[in-house]
């Protein structure tokens, strides 16, 4: 599904995944919804939880 993605993705390549916008991105991040670890100024998240949420929304 998401097989050209590396195991830890940022942002940009989260809305890339799924046709969304950053500020749903991070929306979805300050909810909880989506799990990131703040590394810096960047946020970090799992392709692993990406696709988790895919499937439960």
């Amino acid at each position: 599904m998401f097989d050209t993605f590396t195991d830890i993705v940022n942002v940009n390549e989260v809305c890339k995944m799924l046709h969304i916008s950053k500020n749903t991105v991070y929306a979805l991040i300050q909810s909880g919804e989506l799990p990131a670890k703040r590394i810096g100024r960047i946020y970090r998240i799992r392709k692993a939880d990406v696709i988790l949420f895919c499937s439960t929304s």
